[in-house]
């Protein structure tokens, strides 16, 4: 379940060869254009009424990114041929949009991904590591994703020239995140083992909550604006998003009780449920993200780093300091129930009690 999830998280989404972007013990990031520059060649000569020649068709079907694309659409039984692919990059839409796109490619090329993995590496284990190739692609899908996070991560980015270089490296981020989370994997599903199929399930889900977290890390601190990258309209919505932050920690508590309780015919159908709550930065996200915003302000960095080993953790010391917080007269915090706790193996949610 673990390695699933951590593959389904992080599919939400600068030369012609690769070339590193960050180096170093923990991290091994490289990004490829070699597809986009080889659609927008083929757009551009097209324009100008010279047909492109098969040795450029050539260029672009053996492009690395152009390849895994080709292998990622059929893994999930889509529709992906080269024909079609010809069609759509000889197409007038593409020619209409390929000087935004080219200018779009530009600006990427110059995001700090140095930066953006700096900004995130503060926010993993010492032992997480990042290892990920990063691709702009033009394609007929607008979508973005990540690929073989378990064996060879690949973050695809849809070139939209709506997004900005600062988006592209802020949302590089987020994804790498969910890259050295899932380079911990094995270690995370080791100690939910033990743990009753349901309360397993329910643990495993847990997990979902690293959205937040990837963007409180994305952000690079508690006390910076999660979407200052990205346009106003992101932050109102993200804000008014966060107001409902009671009611949706309600519905994930009940979501995770109706799980240990064997509530759900089949796994699948919980599954769907859970799915729900991505939605465009839904609860996964929002309530993650005040969780471990809340946790790293009062007990300090380290102690919400700790939360990355064990999904059920933050949800423990998020409870300390809510319960610290409702105590002490502040604004009230909701709690996740005693009973849920206990269920996934939490101790009734007494700090540092999880256990296996």
């Amino acid at each position: 379940m673990m390695p699933r999830l951590l593959q389904l998280l992080a599919a939400l989404a600068l030369l012609a060869a690769p070339a590193p972007a960050a180096t170093g013990a923990r991290v091994e990031l490289k990004v490829d254009t070699a597809q986009a520059e080889a659609v927008l060649d083929l757009v551009e000569k097209h324009a100008v009424g010279t047909a492109p020649a098969e040795s450029d068709w050539e260029r672009l079907f053996s492009t690395e990114p152009y390849l895994r694309l080709e292998r990622r659409e059929a893994s999930l039984g889509r529709p992906f041929s080269r024909d079609d692919f010809r069609g759509f990059a000889l197409s007038p839409d593409l020619a209409a949009r390929a000087p935004a796109l080219r200018r779009t490619l530009e600006a990427w090329r110059r995001a700090d991904l140095d930066g953006a993995a700096g900004r995130i590496l503060p926010y993993l284990p010492v032992e997480a590591r990042i290892r990920a190739r990063v691709y702009p692609v033009i394609k007929p899908r607008s979508n973005s994703f990540v690929f073989e996070v378990a064996t060879d991560p690949a973050i695809f980015l849809y070139l939209d020239p709506g997004k900005s270089e600062a988006e592209f490296a802020n949302t590089v981020a987020h994804e790498l995140h969910h890259v050295g989370l899932a380079s911990l994997s094995s270690a995370i599903e080791e100690r939910l083992r033990a743990l009753p199929d349901h309360a397993r399930q329910a643990a495993s889900w847990m997990g979902a909550f690293g959205e937040g977290v990837a963007v409180l890390a994305a952000a690079g601190a508690a006390d910076v604006h999660p979407l200052l990258a990205f346009p106003e309209a992101d932050r109102r919505r993200w804000d008014q998003d966060l107001e409902s932050f009671d009611q949706n920690l309600g519905q994930l508590d009940r979501f995770f009780l109706d799980l240990v309780s064997g509530g759900f015919a089949r796994p699948e159908v919980a599954d769907h449920v859970a799915f729900t709550f991505f939605g465009y930065r839904g609860p996964w996200y929002t309530v993650g993200y005040r969780m471990a915003a809340i946790v790293e302000r009062r007990l300090g960095r380290a102690a919400l780093v700790e939360c990355m080993a064990d999904p059920r953790l933050l949800l423990v010391r998020y409870n300390q300091v809510a319960a610290e917080t409702n105590a002490s007269g502040g604004p009230s915090l909701p709690l996740w129930s005693a009973e849920l706790l206990s269920a996934v193996g939490a101790a009734g949610g007494a700090p540092g009690s999880v256990k296996p």
